[in-house]
């Protein structure tokens, strides 16, 4: 393992990937908004909804979107695509968090992907690296921009005014593998080499 390529992310054969990783983050922010919408359409009004979101978390807005679909929606084909969007959102919000926060990418010479380092709020493991190439980015920007798609159709199916609603066209798609954390063992003071 030597052979280490530092900073990685400034080397010209990683720029693709970083770029892939430019907009996998926007595209995710579309999904992120548009689950958001997804919410205020369930509570009924966009106004009321937002009060709703504001101030919390992903994961509270997940669990607020699958409490309010399970308690309204009765058509279990709309249940199943929110309950999916729900699972989608959760694997691809922890794989973009693995790779944007990220603060170094290192690739050795040995292992076929880059490590994407970033820091753990965990005390036993400092640091925590997934593994990660431009086709794991591009799988999980593919998976966001359809993800954003359903999600509008959902909303779009619940706010509309029409005696027939429109149902989704869009259905269950591929989700991108999760990218595994793996800590970064803590190094003991007495294990480090002495001067």
């Amino acid at each position: 393992m030597d052979d280490l390529l530092p900073d990685f992310h400034e080397n010209d054969d990683f720029q693709p990937a970083m770029l892939a990783l430019s907009h996998f983050i926007i595209q995710w922010n579309w999904a992120e908004h548009n689950f958001n919408v997804l919410l205020w359409a369930l509570s009924g009004d966009f106004h009321t909804g937002a009060q709703y979101t504001t101030g919390l978390g992903n994961q509270s807005r997940a669990d607020l979107i699958l409490a309010r679909a399970r308690r309204i929606e009765k058509d279990e084909e709309i249940l199943a695509l929110i309950e999916f969007c729900v699972k989608a959102f959760g694997r691809i919000k922890d794989n973009r968090n693995a790779l944007a926060h990220a603060h170094s990418v290192s690739k050795y010479a040995d292992e076929e992907k880059p490590r994407w380092l970033r820091g753990s709020k965990n005390p036993k493991a400092l640091h925590i690296y997934c593994f990660a190439d431009i086709d794991d980015i591009t799988s999980n920007l593919n998976a966001a921009c359809h993800l954003s798609l359903l999600l509008t159709e959902i909303a779009c199916f619940y706010v509309s005014q029409f005696d027939e609603k429109p149902r989704p066209l869009l259905g269950k798609f591929e989700l991108p593998s999760p990218l595994i954390p793996i800590p970064v063992p803590l190094i003991e003071a007495e294990d480090l080499p002495q001067s």
